[in-house]
């Protein structure tokens, strides 16, 4: 009791509206908590977000400084590297894939469901090479797509069924090494006999 009065006394004494803390800016968090050591560059298109960038990789971030670059450019930064076509496929409960497949992303308040299906694709040679392909491709997106939507919790991925164990295997170690870029802590399961896969994401 006698410390929470002496607490209190403090605050009273204290200048009112002093900041006791304050968190950084989002572009100044997104270069703290996302930039990898395999980051290339860092182009910035705000005079002033590029200081403030700039001065914290300075002082705490020095292997980030020398990536960072201001973009004086006239063409918009998101329209330049298709950005506003990315957040469109995050926002979106269909994800196509290049092959012709897609996904379909369901989330509920308990888990997210991942449907894969292989759409308008043919493979070359026969129906399991396509399902194997798109599986393969599905694996890649689905790791991307959790990074860029930052889902979290329990996860169902609904693959199209493979016959074929080798390709199963394959299939989860494509899903492995994408998850390898997430700095979000993700479990795996094998793929179950109704040809599901659970995993969890951490946030």
């Amino acid at each position: 009791m006698r410390l929470w009065t002496k607490l209190e006394q403090r605050i009273k004494n204290s200048k009112m509206g002093e900041v006791i803390y304050q968190e950084l800016p989002l572009h100044v968090r997104a270069i703290r908590d996302l930039v990898k050591p395999q980051t290339e560059k860092i182009r910035i298109d705000s005079k002033e977000s590029f200081a403030k960038v700039k001065e914290f990789s300075e002082n705490f971030l020095i292997d980030v400084s020398s990536r960072l670059e201001y973009y004086p450019g006239e063409r918009p930064i998101f329209d330049l590297y298709g950005i506003e076509d990315e957040i469109q496929k995050a926002l979106s409960r269909k994800v196509q894939l290049k092959s012709g497949g897609y996904l379909i992303i369901d989330q509920t308040e308990a888990m997210t469901t991942i449907d894969v299906n292989t759409g308008g694709f043919v493979g070359h040679r026969n129906l399991e090479e396509t399902i194997f392909k798109t599986n393969l491709e599905a694996a890649r997106t689905i790791g991307r797509q959790l990074r860029l939507r930052n889902l979290g919790g329990i996860i169902i991925l609904d693959f199209i069924d493979m016959d074929d164990e080798e390709h199963q295997r394959q299939v989860l170690r494509m899903l492995e090494k994408m998850l390898e870029r997430d700095h979000a802590r993700t479990t795996i399961s094998c793929v179950s006999e109704l040809g599901l896969v659970e995993m969890t994401r951490k946030r």
